[in-house]
């Protein structure tokens, strides 16, 4: 599955003295195993009002955002549902992968501590499993639906956004600290 290549501004919410590192020598990519879309570099998605309050719950002394200008390439992204048939088989394997292995798959608890941990594991998975079939993943894209109701009975929440993991560093064009 291919897709085409956009530019997008993605926002990284950190601290002070890691913004300065990071425009110094550049971003680290995150491998928790309780990342939500795998090991990557995370963005908000124009959104940069919800990257300073990550930052701050995160850094609450002194907290940035950086705005980065990224070529989204190559990208696993959940909005586009050609990827779902793929993805849809990738889980089976997945957890045919961890049958042979008698291990139990990864737990999810993001309600109490935001761990998505089964979600991590997956795309690492898939990113391995699409690579050896056709393609080398950059970047995951996907939207997260957090927070309260906007009104009583409402489907649309405060905190719903765009969250973009980059992989390859390369994607990200160029990146300056910004105030908000």
């Amino acid at each position: 599955m291919t897709n085409k290549p956009i530019e997008i501004l993605g926002y990284h919410g950190t601290s002070q003295e890691r913004a300065a590192a990071i425009l110094s020598t550049g971003f680290r990519a995150s491998d928790n195993d309780y990342d939500w879309l795998g090991t990557g570099i995370y963005f908000f998605q124009d959104a940069p009002l919800r990257a300073r309050q990550w930052a701050t719950q995160q850094h609450p002394k002194d907290p940035a955002v950086i705005c980065s200008r990224i070529h989204l390439d190559n990208c696993i992204d959940l909005f586009d549902i050609g990827w779902q048939p793929l993805l849809k088989n990738v889980y089976n394997a997945f957890v045919e992968q961890y049958r042979d292995t008698k291990q139990p798959l990864p737990k999810q608890n993001p309600e109490r501590s935001k761990a998505h941990r089964l979600d991590c594991a997956f795309f690492n998975y898939s990113i391995e499993f699409i690579a050896l079939q056709t393609q080398q993943i950059k970047a995951v894209r996907a939207a997260f639906v957090e927070g309260e109701r906007l009104f009583p009975d409402s489907a649309i929440f405060d905190l719903t956004h765009v969250q973009i993991a980059i992989r390859d560093p390369e994607l990200i064009i160029e990146s300056q600290l910004i105030e908000i």
